[in-house]
């Protein structure tokens, strides 16, 4: 039997690619229920991935500056894990790390599953995600709470780098550039991964290829303050990137 997850995931690739699809259409294509479709169109409504109108399921139309983090996590999954997987071959045993709180970062944190390291997340779900696994030692963070992305943020979630240093920062990014580094949408989290940043002895950047020559409105920082980045992009597209001496892993 297929899992809701799963479910979800076919039911809303399928109204993306269709536009609209009525609910009966769907339950037959899923083998299931037309109530049972409901309901799970209904969590898809929530998370912003579809619009619910007269029996049927159409897409959200959505810029891409404005994709909500249920959106994300639809795209590019299998190249997102297999970078998150990446990034934790490069994470040793007993390190202390800080995961930045994207749909990539979120991977990394699953790769981590098991391993005895001590892991502060800036994402919520990450924060759920490792808060039943007994090797790792995990970290609140302090902050407000953005609603949708569940990420923390403001003057609090800056607190525990004052105090505390890391050996890894895995950083996520909206945007990757040659010439403005690394950006992201919201000026207030670019300030928390700054810190992040000042507080680690290393910075990795998470990025799948679709962020590379993009570029957004908060500036975290430069190039030249990440060790490497991992990325699933052709060599041949982060040729400039490279130029600058950035050390790059292709997945």
């Amino acid at each position: 039997m297929v899992n809701a997850a799963t479910r979800r995931r076919a039911l809303a690739l399928a109204v993306r690619q269709r536009g609209s699809v009525p609910v009966a259409e769907l339950a037959a294509e899923m083998g299931c229920s037309e109530m049972t479709v409901r309901r799970d169109l209904n969590v898809l409504e929530r998370d912003g991935l579809i619009r619910r109108v007269h029996g049927s399921a159409v897409a959200a139309s959505l810029r891409a500056s404005e994709k909500p983090y249920p959106v994300r996590a639809f795209e590019a999954g299998e190249e997102k894990a297999r970078i998150g997987r990446a990034v934790a071959a490069l994470i040793s045993d007993g390190e202390t790390v800080v995961l930045d709180a994207g749909t990539t970062a979120a991977e990394v944190g699953r790769a981590l599953r098991g391993r005895p390291v001590t892991v502060m997340p800036l994402g919520i779900r990450t924060l759920v995600d490792l808060a039943y696994d007994d090797q790792v030692h995990l970290i609140a963070p302090g902050g407000d709470v953005r609603p949708g992305e569940l990420v923390v943020t403001g003057d609090l979630a800056e607190v525990a780098f004052d105090r505390l240093r890391f050996d890894t920062f895995v950083l996520g990014a909206c945007g990757v550039d040659a010439r403005n580094g690394v950006t992201t949408h919201v000026p207030a989290d670019a300030r928390v991964k700054r810190a992040a940043v000042a507080s680690s002895a290393r910075t990795i950047l998470a990025a799948d290829q679709t962020k590379l020559g993009t570029v957004t409105f908060g500036h975290v920082c430069p190039l030249s303050a990440l060790e490497r980045m991992v990325t699933d992009a052709p060599t041949a597209s982060t040729a400039d990137l490279q130029a600058l001496g950035l050390a790059i892993d292709h997945i």
